[in-house]
Parts: structure tokens; sequence; C-alpha cells
């Protein structure tokens, strides 16, 4: 089969001043069945790097305790001649570091995470993206067509290495994947996403913790993007879909997905691709629409806790009205270290369940011409902001 020429937005792109002062990230995320009992559970797959130039040899994590005292403010500690405050102060440290992180969206979610030093990376001319690891027993790969890898962290390594905030277990997978779909990059201060698989193929298999989950091309309902810059987002509110089905007629839309992620500038990206008809209303331009968009908790349903994600977007020719839905027991918990340090920490909350409509007007002369009403389901949906710990 003939490599895949690598499109300049997917590339590794921390070189420059960015080396020292930057992230890159991959995600891609996929539905599988278990192989045993047939249930559907939506996985994702991450490769984060941050300051690879800072500590090309040792991961740095921010995250990790590093007392200040020297050795003679440790003996004064310890005769009790030394104040509280003084002992409880901390180094703090710009993070350098490679994670790979895979785990479950959904019920009972997890993630398992794997550091690297970044010296380990490896790039490609040609269909390879990323490599990371020392040899094929822990090594995990991504290129223009496929992902392989594993991750495992044990009990007893979370337990002396809080500091790696994820669950303990394995995860194994080897994926192949077509993108269908894609939309155009995005920029904002200090950052780019690019949407470049809206819509994803994947098939192949996964393994967690030794259930085996099967992904075909029907039902993987997949989504890649790319994130890199200096800084993580403030705020995170995302949403995305490819398993729409039309309220009005019925039928599944094969061709069909959208995302919505920000924010950028106070403004968020919305692109819409339904059959023949894209809508594509990116936060640079912000000022040519009128948008409103936000994240709301109801702890008051019958279910229990439900998050809602509201959007609404319209300029000169189109509207979009979004809202999308998912239970608090979907939901979990995911940081990231962002590259200023500062123990500065983009914690989201997402699930892979989540369900909503989506309408799409075309506006003609004084009205609005509804064009499209679907019922979205497997929707990612995500919401988080960055946390700063108190001095």
């Amino acid at each position: 089969m003939a490599t895949q020429k690598i499109n300049r937005n997917e590339k590794y792109m921390l070189k420059g001043s960015l080396k020292k002062n930057g992230f890159d990230r991959w995600r891609l995320v996929t539905t599988a069945s278990n192989m045993n009992t047939g249930e559907e559970r939506v996985f994702f797959i991450e490769f984060y790097t941050v300051n690879p130039g800072l500590s090309p040899k040792e991961c740095v994590l921010g995250y990790k305790s590093r007392n200040k005292l020297s050795e003679d403010e440790l003996h004064s500690a310890l005769a009790g001649s030394l104040s509280a405050k003084n002992m409880s102060s901390e180094t703090l440290v710009h993070p350098s570091f490679v994670m790979v992180r895979a785990g479950v969206l959904c019920e009972n979610g997890k993630h398992i995470d794997a550091y690297f030093p970044s010296e380990q990376i490896q790039t490609g001319k040609t269909d390879l993206l990323f490599k990371v690891g020392s040899d094929e027993s822990d090594y995990c790969s991504l290129t223009t067509s496929s992902t392989y890898g594993t991750v495992h962290i044990t009990r007893t390594e979370l337990i002396e290495n809080p500091e790696f905030m994820c669950h303990p277990g394995k995860i194994s997978w080897n994926l192949r994947y077509t993108k269908q779909i894609s939309f155009p990059v995005a920029k904002g201060k200090g950052i780019a996403w690019s949407p470049s698989g809206a819509r994803t193929v994947f098939e192949g298999r996964i393994v967690l913790d030794g259930e085996d989950y099967e992904v075909t091309a029907q039902k993987s309902c997949g989504y890649f993007e790319k994130s890199w810059g200096k800084n993580l987002p403030e705020k995170q509110f995302h949403l995305n879909s490819s398993n729409l089905t039309s309220i009005i007629n019925g039928k599944t839309l094969e061709k069909s997905c959208f995302v919505v992620d920000g924010e950028y500038g106070g403004g968020i990206n919305v692109f819409v691709s339904l059959g023949d008809k894209t809508v594509l209303f990116p936060a640079s331009k912000s000022k040519r629409y009128d948008v409103n968009y936000e994240f709301t908790e109801n702890p008051d349903t019958e279910e229990g806790t439900k998050f809602h994600w509201s959007v609404s977007i319209s300029d000169s020719k189109y509207v979009v009205d979004i809202d999308g839905y998912s239970m608090d027991t979907s939901m979990f918990i995911r940081g990231y270290e962002c590259p200023e340090g500062k123990r500065r920490l983009l914690k989201t909350a997402g699930s892979g369940t989540g369900t909503g409509e989506l309408r799409l007007y075309e506006k003609v002369k004084k009205n609005l011409v509804l064009i499209e009403h679907v019922h979205i389901a497997d929707m990612i949906a995500d919401y988080g902001s960055v946390e700063v710990p108190e001095e």
C-alpha cells in the first residue's frame, strides 16, 4: 500500500520557540463493541506533548511535589525552628513530557496514562505522524492511516506517583482509520485547532483490562482532531458527533457530522456538514455572527443530574441551533498540565454518549426555512476550565 503524504496541519508542531513553550495534541475517538457481551463503549486515544525542549532526557511533571527546603532548612524544620508556612512552600516548575492517554468516555469511564521523555519522539516524512517509546513492549504510534500502542500502569505505581492523575489498568489498540469529512483549521490567540477528521471511520481491535473490543467501520462513529500552540484554552466547550438521524424523514445521515469547539478569544467554532450542505462559523470571524452558547446543570431530573450544552449561531444566510445533553453518570474528569506550569491544570469533564438535536435553517428573505432537523447520538461532550492552585 502506498504511503500517504502528511497534511502539514497534522505534523508534529513543537519546533522553534514552541519546543520550550508549547503543546501538541492529537485526539482520536471511536465506538467499539465487546466481543463477548456486545456492549458498546466509546474509546479515546491521545498523544500529548508539553515543552519537549526543556527536559528531553527526563519527564518533568509540574504536579509532582517539590519542596523548596534546603538540607539546613530541613534540619530546622525537624527541630521545630522553621515556620509551617515555609515548610509547606514548594518549587513550581515548567512541565516537560510526552503523555499517551487512552480510555473510555462513558459510564464507569477511565483513562490510563503513560509518560515518556521527549528524546524518544520519532516523526516521519512519509506517513508517520508521531511515535514514542523505547521498545516494542511500550511504544505507541500514529500514522496518517493507523494507530497502535499499549498503555499500562499498576495501582502501586499510582500510589507512588499521584501526579500521574489517572486510573490503574492496561489498554492496547491496533486500529486503521479513514477520514471522510474534514473542516478547516481554526486559530485563536496562541492556539490552533484542526478537526481534520470530524467524521472518521475506524476498524480494528482494542483490549481493555483483558476484555476484547471490536471496532467496525459501520459502528465506529469516529472522530480525529489536532490542536497545538503556546497555551491551552482557558475554557473548554466541545461537542461533536457523526451519528445523526433525520427527524424529518427518519433516515440515517451517512455523510454528515458537526463539531463545536472553544473557547478562542471568547468565541467558539461551529462547523456543520449535512449531506451536500456545509456551514462554517469560525471563531476568528465571530464579529460577523450572532452567537449564544452556554453550559448548564440540571440536578433535579428523574434520572439524576443532566448537563446541557446549548448553541445558537447565525449569519446573513444560516441559523444553527444545537442542544446537547449528557448525564453525570456518563462523565468523568481528566486533567491536562498547561505549558506555562505554575501547576495550572485544564480540568475537563467529558462523555462520549451524549444525545441531542440539531436544527439547520436557511434565511429566505424575512423567513426561516428548515433545511434539516436531526437527532444526535454518540456525542462527545466536554466542558472544562483551567484551574490555578491556591497559594
